[in-house]
């Protein structure tokens, strides 16, 4: 079997444990990197370059796409129509590998739990919402993961500062949305693959209240209730998936909150603290859905 990952991040550590796994299985794996993603028509006549070549594969798997989004949707939709078999977790339907305003509305819609949110375009808006929230509050950019951008704010002055600093850079307030700040008890990195749930305990380091395992924290199994596993399995159901990670946050109220729902999970810390070889079990899981 022929395997092509289309990533445009193909230095992610996870797209080289799928390449290891494909091997040790006895497929063929390339990772194609569509970071450049380029097409030249001529007369009608489209070259995509060595994306022609993807065609032949026996699987395509997406992973892992930041830019292009809606021009590489494009090309997937075109390899399924020649028959290629694809697994990209409804990459295609969602058109959005970040995104989490559209995440965030899906679960509440469908009534699951998540902390007190905001979203507006208007920074103006922010300091009255702030106040109904109550401080401190959470900003953080809404297509950035693994913990970067998330601001912890404890005061309107602060807030005051956020927002100068923010619109002297040019940004915009469409581009952030604000959390209430849940004390918690455990915050915990649920990895849903089909019907396999991981779940990790995430230890923030001294000084950090962001509990990410690309920040520096660190990671430990941890034996999640079977409510807990069901609230896991339903929202990434909410948001239409199959693969996925799911934060949850357990309040020192005994609450639980849904923090988001990341579409491109890292594995590689779960395989750290499982012990279990999630990289096979993802790849069976990406042959078993393609289509």
């Amino acid at each position: 079997m022929k395997i092509v990952l289309l990533t445009t991040l193909p230095s992610l550590v996870e797209n080289e444990r799928l390449k290891e796994e494909s091997l040790s299985l006895g497929y063929d794996f390339e990772i194609f990197d569509l970071g450049d993603f380029r097409f030249f028509v001529d007369e009608s006549k489209i070259n995509l370059g060595r994306l022609e070549e993807v065609a032949k594969a026996d699987l395509v798997i997406v992973r892992g796409i930041f830019n292009n989004i809606k021009p590489i949707s494009v090309v997937v939709e075109y390899l399924r129509s020649l028959g290629v078999k694809v697994f990209d977790n409804n990459f295609v339907q969602h058109k959005y590998s970040i995104d989490k305003v559209s995440d965030l509305l899906k679960l509440a819609l469908k009534g699951i739990s998540i902390p007190k949110t905001f979203y507006s375009r208007n920074f103006s808006d922010y300091k009255k919402a702030a106040e109904e929230i109550g401080f401190p509050v959470v900003v953080k950019l809404v297509r950035a993961g693994k913990g970067y951008s998330v601001f912890k704010i404890d005061s309107k002055e602060k807030l005051s500062e956020f927002i100068e600093d923010a619109e002297s850079q040019g940004k915009e307030a469409k581009s952030y949305l604000m959390q209430e700040f849940i004390d918690y008890e455990h915050d915990l990195r649920c990895l849903v693959i089909g019907n396999n749930v991981f779940c990790m305990r995430r230890i923030p380091s001294p000084g950090e209240f962001r509990a990410n395992f690309s920040l520096g924290g660190s990671v430990e199994v941890f034996n999640i209730s079977k409510d807990d596993e069901k609230l896991a399995i339903d929202a990434l159901k909410t948001v239409d998936m199959s693969v996925g990670g799911v934060d949850i946050l357990i309040g020192k109220d005994g609450g639980r909150y849904i923090l988001e729902v990341n579409h491109t999970a890292g594995f590689v810390g779960m395989e750290k603290a499982t012990g279990k070889n999630i990289a096979r079990i993802w790849l069976e899981n990406a042959i078993e859905r393609a289509f």
